[in-house]
């Protein structure tokens, strides 16, 4: 998820929105999947249990935001058996589709929306549930209305909150 959004109509403060993104991240983890996901302290980015799961890094010119956030939903993890994942090797990277399909964390998760499905989730059918569940999120966090025009299309509606 990279939005563009101008600070300027909200805070002109990266570590509020840093901790905003990780909001979404944290409240489409838990709303979808009924998975907990938290911070740690001096570090950025999500986690489940010891697993990172969400990365985010941005870039802010004039106040206005580019790049944002990564959630690893079905992510080959291969490639980070080769280097320490954002200066962090103490912590291991970890996936959705992992962690949901892991027979000891499904003994405690109860899925809420999605009660009748199997444990195996089809790798579509995962990343289309998060994506909506993290633009649902972030229309909540970040108080705008999103509607799809097309086929991964979305366009901003409301006006910004007031202040």
């Amino acid at each position: 998820m990279y939005p563009i959004i101008n600070l300027r109509h909200y805070k002109m403060d990266l570590h509020w929105y840093l901790r905003a993104l990780e909001e979404v991240v944290i409240r489409a983890l838990w709303s979808t999947f009924a998975l907990t996901g938290s911070r740690i302290d001096g570090l950025t980015g999500v986690w489940v249990g010891n697993q990172k799961v969400a990365a985010i890094g941005v870039r802010v010119s004039r106040w206005i935001t580019y790049h944002g956030l990564a959630l690893n939903v079905t992510t080959d993890l291969t490639p980070f058996t080769r280097i320490v994942p954002c200066g962090i090797s103490d912590r291991p990277v970890g996936t959705l589709s992992k962690i949901l399909n892991d027979s000891n964390s499904m003994q405690n998760v109860t899925i809420p929306r999605f009660k009748d499905c199997t444990e195996t989730w089809d790798a579509c059918t995962l990343l289309d549930v998060t994506h909506k569940s993290l633009l649902k999120e972030f229309s909540e966090v970040f108080h705008v209305d999103l509607v799809q025009k097309g086929v991964g299309e979305f366009k901003r509606i409301s006006t910004l909150p007031e202040s």
